[in-house]
């Protein structure tokens, strides 16, 4: 009954649409129950007990600072002015003429004898002065344009 009485409750009479509402119910259930497999990583990640993996390649357009802060203390990395190649100025890197420290050098080039970042990875990295890495050089350089100058790219 209505709490108003002058108004009439819509009442349902015959038959019910019951199968359409048992299926939408079921699949409500389905739902809930997929996202509560997800949310317990229930057979969602097969490379679950796998360290993530970093890509060599990833390393492109990050400072040398920053690279360097993320190797294991069991690699390696050797870095390379590409100053001359790539833009036509004199290199500096590493000389008593740089001035600058390790987070003004961006890497233009990461090649390694492993795809992944591993504990005993060997890195070879290309660098640019911060001030020369423009939009064109870091477009060339995520296209491997550089790889060229290092022969630990194997090209």
């Amino acid at each position: 009954m209505s709490a108003f009485p002058d108004r009439a409750m819509p009442t349902r009479r015959g038959p019910r649409p019951a199968p359409a509402r048992r299926a939408t119910a079921g699949a409500v259930a389905l739902a809930f129950a997929g996202a509560a497999m997800l949310l317990s990583g229930c057979g969602t990640n097969d490379d679950a007990d796998e360290p993530d993996h970093v890509p060599v390649s990833s390393f492109v357009g990050q400072t040398v600072a920053q690279v360097e802060e993320g190797l294991p203390s069991a690699s390696s990395m050797v870095s390379y002015d590409l100053s001359k190649p790539v833009t036509g100025a004199k290199a500096t890197y590493g000389t008593a003429k740089d001035e600058g420290t390790h987070a003004d050098w961006i890497v233009v080039v990461a090649c390694a004898d492993t795809k992944n970042l591993e504990d005993d990875t060997h890195l070879a990295a290309g660098v640019l002065r911060a001030d020369a890495y423009t939009d064109a050089v870091a477009r060339k350089a995520k296209d491997h344009a550089f790889d060229r100058y290092l022969a630990e790219c194997g090209k």
